[in-house]
């Protein structure tokens, strides 16, 4: 019911989660890919039907078997019972080891890890290819051998694998990890996509330092853990002030090259 849900968690959410189906990579990439306008239309609807609704609602859906599992007591038999404590993170594991034979099971898992590993491919690929492409290459000359450039390219994507695996060493629940880099992308990236589209006098100044101020606004009151009004999220005050950075230069600097340049 939505009365058990206070209205800072709805808009929390919806804050956080909404604004990255207009910058998650996982769409932008399909787009790269493509020949035409019209085909990246295509790949982005087609792309877009499948994680949304289909793949949202059906995380959606699985939990709630889970929960209805949990409350009839089908994981008993594991310590889980009835009435009891248990990881919200569990749940969907332990239904399908509840209701799969061991052979689907393997398949199952193997899909699953399968999915994990190829999105985490997309992320490190894409972020790699961005501090290459767009920061490296602003600051030194890339290396003019296809070997030197693919050691380099090599040697960024691990860095960030590492940083990104240190990360998610200190977090212990997944979900707080997702809504965490959902908030630091969305409030850097939300802003700057949308003016990118939608306004005429966006700028790549201005996109570049909303992108900072928002990102690293959300970043520092996370970090700090700092007491918000309302106990909004700090993605709110991420977007909120990219938005006033973004707009500030566009006006300033209209149509100027980016900073690094």
């Amino acid at each position: 019911k939505l009365n058990n849900i206070e209205w800072q968690t709805i808009v929390n959410w919806a804050v956080t989660i909404i604004p990255i189906w207009f910058v998650g990579m996982t769409l932008y990439q399909r787009i790269y890919a493509t020949r035409s306008p019209k085909e990246a239309q295509k790949a982005w609807f087609i792309a877009g039907a499948f994680e949304w609704p289909v793949m949202a609602f059906m995380g959606v859906i699985l939990g709630l078997f889970a929960r209805v599992a949990f409350e009839t007591g089908m994981f008993e038999y594991m310590g889980f019972a009835p009435g009891g404590t248990m990881d919200a993170e569990m749940g969907l594991p332990l239904l399908l080891r509840t209701i799969l034979p061991v052979g689907l099971m393997g398949l199952m898992m193997a899909a699953y890890f399968s999915a994990v590993m190829s999105t985490a491919d997309s992320c490190i690929m894409a972020a790699s290819g961005n501090i290459e492409s767009d920061i490296l290459k602003k600051i030194r000359p890339l290396p003019k051998g296809k070997k030197a450039r693919l050691i380099q390219s090599q040697l960024i994507t691990l860095g960030i694998g590492v940083l990104g695996l240190l990360i998610a060493l200190q977090m212990e629940n997944v979900l707080e990890l997702m809504l965490h880099s959902y908030a630091f992308m969305v409030s850097g990236l939300f802003v700057p996509v949308l003016g990118a589209f939608f306004t005429k006098r966006g700028s790549a100044t201005a996109a570049f330092w909303a992108m900072i101020i928002g990102g690293g606004t959300t970043l520092t009151l996370t970090l700090l853990s700092v007491a918000l009004p309302f106990g909004l999220d700090p993605n709110i005050f991420g977007i909120s002030a990219s938005a006033l950075i973004f707009i500030l230069l566009s006006y300033l600097f209209p149509g100027r090259k980016n900073v690094l340049d």
